[in-house]
């Protein structure tokens, strides 16, 4: 289908499949609430106890986790809730894949007439809502069980903002996750490690990379490119101004922070077709 000539009909359909998405996922909710409040609390557990940890283990008056550093609490706490919406996006896109492989259903899907990349996005975009408030749910936990955080959510709604432009970007993280799935199938480790890697990136501040008074020649130019131009990292940059100093983003921004994310998408779903038509030619659509 050309997209371009018969965009109400490829409108209508995206819309009918989003809406199935999000009937599902609230009968997932409904069926199964406490396994999703069960992840959220042992999630929530885990970076608790190595904050607290850290300031056990940590000398007296030491600077380390002061704000500003790459340790500091705020920026641990919204490094980790945004981990964890990063996860709940990919695990989403690649959990689906590795059902459908399972039970024979995949390249069924992937002949019909919806696409397996409408589909993933479709899935992305129904399940927004439910990231959206397990994100913020988490960051309230931490705000009551760390007050010293500095966590500010009386403008909550510039976060809200932050997190739907960056979903686009994650979505072409996920596109490419999705698609060494198509390949390699079992490949939920691997995911781990990249995860926890993202959240060594969340966790680096800017002025790590480049101080402001470092002489350039000195600076790694590669990393300092990426962290000015991975949706991820300019996601976290924003929301860390919006949760902790709330002030409204400049439209030039905000435009510019949704350049690089439907970039950044629209380059994972090139990657994924690649993968897509690369697992079809050696037919491993069907094989799990």
């Amino acid at each position: 289908m050309n997209v371009i000539t018969n965009f109400p009909v490829f409108f209508r359909d995206m819309a009918l499949i989003i809406k199935a998405e999000i009937k599902r996922d609230l009968l997932y909710m409904k069926r199964y609430p406490l396994e999703i409040l069960s992840f959220i609390f042992f999630m929530f557990l885990i970076l608790l106890a190595i904050v607290w940890g850290v300031d056990t283990l940590l000398p007296k008056g030491s600077k380390i986790m002061d704000a500003g550093s790459g340790f500091a609490k705020e920026r641990m706490v919204l490094g980790y809730c945004l981990m964890q919406f990063v996860l709940a996006t990919q695990m989403g896109w690649s959990g689906q894949i590795q059902n459908e492989s399972q039970t024979g259903t995949l390249e069924q899907l992937s002949i019909s007439g919806h696409s397996l990349g409408g589909v993933l996005f479709a899935r992305g975009v129904a399940q927004l809502p439910r990231q959206i408030i397990s994100f913020f749910l988490m960051l309230g936990c931490y705000k009551l069980a760390l007050p010293e955080t500095g966590i500010d959510l009386s403008k909550f709604y510039l976060g809200i903002i932050d997190l739907c432009i960056l979903a686009i970007g994650i979505f072409g993280v996920s596109y490419v996750f999705a698609g060494l799935t198509l390949l390699f199938k079992r490949v939920g480790f691997f995911f781990q490690i990249i995860n926890f890697a993202f959240l060594g990136l969340f966790w680096q501040s800017r002025d790590g990379l480049c101080a402001p008074e470092a002489d350039p020649a000195t600076c790694n130019k590669a990393l300092v490119w990426l962290f000015d131009h991975f949706p991820l990292t300019i996601g976290m940059t924003e929301l860390t101004s919006s949760m902790t100093h709330p002030s409204m983003h400049s439209p030039y921004t905000l435009f510019e922070f949704g350049v690089y994310s439907v970039v950044f998408m629209c380059a994972g779903y090139m990657a994924f077709r690649w993968m897509e038509n690369r697992a079809r030619a050696h037919g491993l659509l069907s094989q799990y």
